[in-house]
């Protein structure tokens, strides 16, 4: 059923009235389509945080509505400026220009975007980046980095920086250094059940390259891509920026749930998944739902993006292997990274492409940045071939799943049932909700936590639609298990109200 919601804003006024057909977001792009063309040219739109506000919508939902309007070219924002009703119905039908060069020079100070750019104006910030530094820090995404092998490391970048050879110092296959494709392409048989050779295996700039690869080579501004709903807002940034248009499919406690994919349909070009461990809720895909997720790809023709980011780290059971593993059709795009095993800075992951996108991945690989550095993939190649990795990953484990007991013990004592954890089975993060505070409380509660010198990261931003509860994504093993108990002691004075 349809309904009917004022927007209380000092930028313009507004009945919305959504139809109740579809997504929220479909519902809330009709309603300000129509009020757009009622306006003027230049009427400056409502920030999103205040139409959210003013609506009782999730943020993600007006920003999502926000980008398809841009993509229309029905509204343009400006940065740090807003966003304003564009007038771009009108510009399709210019008046004949006095001359060719006339009709290049832009009407304002306003530079001349692309639709690519438009829409990159129209995404949030990560949360993560606009942390302070706090004391006790539970941001997610960063790994066991004290025990990094920092001396072993040194003499191998040390050494192949003095060779000097040219292949350190010019360029290099885009695709990456084979030697360092080797050892990717057998450790993934070892520890992930994917038989592939190396000429597959492509080194990126960290998996964020690898998804805006994949959405260059598959997507066109319109067609559909299937997220998970809660999702990593990378992906989700990646494929908006693309032109897409998000299908939100949602997650429980075994994973995606593969019977609400879209039915088929040609426009549906991919789906974005994290079946080893769920980000941000943790779950695994179990065995029926893979296989059905892959004859949903191959019925659809589909591919399927499997994002194993911290595959590797479980702790109940042996890591499941991943999909990939399982691709007779040779439809899985499989994507991993460096950055939560070793360390984030080192901006350096790979992907597994089905052999008929293989050139296209390449080539877009070639015109982004030509390669990823020589040096830091002749050193990892190094590193991993005398030992170093395996062993890392192995103490990596060890100490990882200590500092989760050390969480789970500490949310236990101090906070008991007043919350619930999700997802602490595997990876290196844990989904907190507060069981008896809203989600308006969030805010507030970041910022009394900060207060106690404890780092805190909200759920909602990995929603389309927020959660009702206050939810918060902390991660855990790049902190001592004493720290993690004395931070957990603070976090409860805070979520008990103390």
């Amino acid at each position: 059923m349809g309904s009917t919601r004022r927007a209380k804003s000092a930028y313009f006024s507004m009945m919305l009235s959504l139809d109740g057909q579809g997504t929220l977001v479909d519902q809330l792009v009709r309603a300000l389509r129509a009020e757009i063309r009622k306006s003027g040219e230049g009427a400056r739109m409502p920030p999103t945080r205040t139409l959210a506000k003013d609506l009782g919508l999730s943020r993600n939902t007006v920003i999502a509505a926000y980008a398809e309007l841009a993509n229309e070219g029905l509204i343009a924002s400006h940065f740090g400026g807003g966003s304003f009703v564009s007038g771009m119905e009108k510009a399709a039908r210019p008046e004949p220009a006095e001359s060719d060069d006339e009709a290049l020079v832009p009407s304002s100070s306003e530079p001349r975007l692309s639709d690519f750019a438009r829409r990159l104006r129209s995404l949030d910030a990560s949360p993560i980046l606009e942390r302070p530094e706090l004391q006790y820090d539970f941001r997610y995404g960063l790994p066991v980095v004290g025990d990094f092998p920092f001396a072993a490391w040194s003499r191998i970048v040390a050494r192949r920086a003095t060779i000097g050879s040219v292949s350190v110092l010019g360029y290099g296959d885009a695709a990456g250094y084979m030697p360092l494709r080797v050892e990717i392409a057998e450790y993934l048989r070892r520890a992930r059940g994917i038989v592939c050779s190396a000429d597959q295996v492509v080194i990126v700039s960290g998996s964020q390259q690898a998804l805006d690869l994949a959405a260059r080579i598959l997507i066109n501004a319109g067609d559909h891509v299937a997220l998970e709903e809660p999702t990593y807002e990378g992906a989700r940034e990646a494929f908006a920026a693309a032109g897409a248009r998000v299908l939100p499919v949602p997650v429980d406690r075994d994973g995606l749930q593969v019977e609400r994919l879209p039915a088929r349909t040609p426009r549906c070009r991919a789906l974005y998944v994290t079946p080893s461990h769920q980000f941000p809720t943790g779950a695994v895909l179990s065995a029926p739902r893979r296989a059905a997720l892959l004859e949903w790809a191959r019925a659809h023709g589909s591919y399927v993006i499997e994002d194993d980011y911290d595959g590797e780290l479980r702790y109940d059971i042996r890591p499941i292997e991943a999909i990939k593993g399982a691709d007779v059709d040779d439809r899985v795009i499989y994507v991993g990274t460096m950055s939560k095993v070793l360390f984030p800075s080192m901006r350096l992951g790979y992907l597994v492409s089905p052999r008929p996108l293989l050139d296209s991945f390449v080539t877009a690989k070639h015109v982004c940045d030509r390669l990823t550095p020589m040096l830091l993939q002749m050193s990892l190649a190094d590193f991993m071939s005398q030992g170093h990795f395996s062993r890392h990953l192995l103490r990596a484990k060890r100490l990882c799943a200590q500092r989760r007991t050390a969480l789970l013990q500490a949310t236990g004592q101090f906070l008991g049932n007043r919350v619930t954890i999700e997802g602490a089975n595997a990876g290196i993060h844990v989904m907190m909700w507060a069981e008896d505070r809203p989600a308006s409380d969030v805010p507030q509660m970041i910022r009394a936590a900060a207060e106690r010198g404890v780092g805190i990261y909200p759920i909602s931003p990995y929603f389309l639609e927020a959660p009702e509860r206050a939810g918060f994504l902390l991660g855990y093993a790049s902190m001592e298990e004493k720290m993690i108990g004395e931070g957990i002691e603070r976090l409860a004075k805070v979520i008990c109200g103390a």
